[in-house]
This record gives C-alpha cells, sequence and structure tokens, in this order.
C-alpha cells in the first residue's frame, strides 16, 4: 500500500499543470523587447550615453541589439517551453521588469536630449 501511495505520489508531481502565459503576455513581451532596442538606440544618440550591457560594446547598433537578443532569449525561452518552465506568472513578472527597463531607457533618453550633444 505504501508503495502504492508513492507512486500516485510521483505521478501528480509529473504531471502538474501550469497555467501557460496568453498570447497577450507573449505579445506584450515581444513588444517590450523591441522597444528595449527602439528606446536605447534613441539615447544612444548621445554622446553621454552608453550601453552597460556587456555583451554588446558601448554603442551597439540596433542590428546588433536585436541579434544579441535573439541569441541569448531563444536558447532561454526554448528550453523552459520544452520542460514547462515559463508560467503566467513569469511572464508577468519578466514583462513588469522589461517595462521598467524601458521606463529606464526612455528617462535616460528624456535627460540625455536636455544635457547633452546629439552625434551623427
Amino acid at each position: 500500500m505504501t508503495e502504492s501511495q508513492s507512486r500516485e505520489n510521483q505521478n501528480q508531481l509529473q504531471f502538474t499543470l501550469s497555467d501557460q502565459p496568453s498570447t497577450l503576455q507573449w505579445s506584450a513581451f515581444i513588444t517590450l523587447q523591441l522597444l528595449d532596442i527602439y528606446t536605447s538606440y534613441r539615447g544612444l544618440k548621445y554622446d553621454c550615453v552608453e550601453e552597460k550591457g556587456p555583451l554588446m560594446g558601448s554603442n551597439p547598433t540596433v542590428g546588433r541589439m536585436l541579434t544579441t537578443k535573439i541569441a541569448v532569449l531563444t536558447p532561454a525561452l526554448s528550453y523552459d517551453l520544452n520542460n514547462g518552465g515559463i508560467t503566467s506568472m513569469m511572464m508577468s513578472d519578466m514583462n513588469v521588469f522589461m517595462a521598467a527597463v524601458v521606463a529606464h531607457n526612455h528617462t535616460i533618453y528624456k535627460k540625455a536630449k536636455e544635457n547633452c550633444i546629439k552625434t551623427p
């Protein structure tokens, strides 16, 4: 009897369903990634702004930012999706974080626009 209960408990743990991210959450995620690139690009046009991400260099092109995002996010998301690791709550958390990044980029852009020289 104990062995049977143990097997049932293992099966329950192996097949626990999780709340999957919605299409809207995925759309927001992709939009926020693109807005991160866009707001970074706008800020990088000023002489007082430089990229702090270690993978891209201090003044990356849009192509480099996009390529880096794809190269980093694709395998990570693929792994999580194949292992059932992305829940709706996790996606919400990632989207909140990325919204904060975009807002921060925009703030830097506004300050740079007021105080710095735009480079050609």
